[in-house]
């Protein structure tokens, strides 16, 4: 399931990471700027990121624009980011709250994430119930776990330095399945970084579900940010 959150042409999984590639540090960026916010920029700001499936082995780049249009989802308002190569995402800042909408990877059901708490002290934990149509079994409901692991560090990816950076884990939990005795529990780690005043800058998501008779759902992604242009 990506970033578990889907992005054509690629995967931009949340909340999603363990940082494996620790570049040299070229700049320190992040932290500045009057408003605090990880969720910045006017129109026109753009986030290139780099992914890497290792499932299958591929990589590619994508560029995210945001726009100045707004769409209603569920009752709330949400920015509407363009992606590179086709498709939309959709982010919304509502207080310390930021949510995602977008396509639940290995599926065609949309869900919306609330992917970051930006006043939740470290260690502090929320829980999301999401229900989600698997091929050849149905609807599931499943509890998402975000925790909190660490809140402003400093953080080194794609050959940049980013400050005052939280670290946010999300696991999934035990899945009812119909016609299955017994729940089906994840194998998921899920961790992302985000940075004040640039957005998210580092996802990893590994997620492993075995159903009998249907082809398991089988993730292992990161989506790196390489550069950004904020537009204040």
């Amino acid at each position: 399931m990506k970033h578990f959150l889907k992005h054509s042409p690629t995967v931009v999984l949340l909340p999603a990471i363990i940082g494996l590639l620790m570049g040299s540090c070229k700049k320190e960026t992040g932290g500045s700027g009057n408003a605090s916010t990880f969720l910045p920029g006017n129109a026109n700001s753009t986030w290139s990121y780099e992914s890497k499936n290792f499932v299958n082995s591929t990589t590619g780049t994508f560029v995210m624009t945001k726009t100045s249009k707004d769409t209603v989802i569920n009752g709330r308002t949400y920015k509407v980011y363009t992606i590179s190569g086709g498709g939309n995402a959709y982010y919304l800042q509502s207080g310390s709250d930021y949510y995602q909408f977008s396509t639940f990877a290995g599926t065609t059901s949309k869900v919306e994430l609330l992917y970051l708490k930006s006043n939740a002290a470290s260690g502090a934990t929320w829980d999301q119930d999401i229900t989600i149509a698997i091929a050849g079994v149905g609807s599931v409901t499943a509890k998402l776990t975000s925790r909190v692991e660490a809140k402003g560090i400093s953080y080194s990816v794609g050959g940049n330095t980013y400050s005052d950076v939280t670290q946010i884990k999300s696991t999934i939990g035990p899945l009812t399945i119909p016609g299955v005795p017994v729940p089906i529990t994840p194998v998921s780690d899920i961790t992302s970084y985000y940075a004040n005043n640039v957005g998210r800058i580092y996802t990893r998501s590994k997620v492993n579900i075995t159903i009998p008779t249907v082809p398991a759902i089988n993730i292992d992604e990161e989506t790196t940010l390489k550069s950004h242009n904020i537009v204040q």
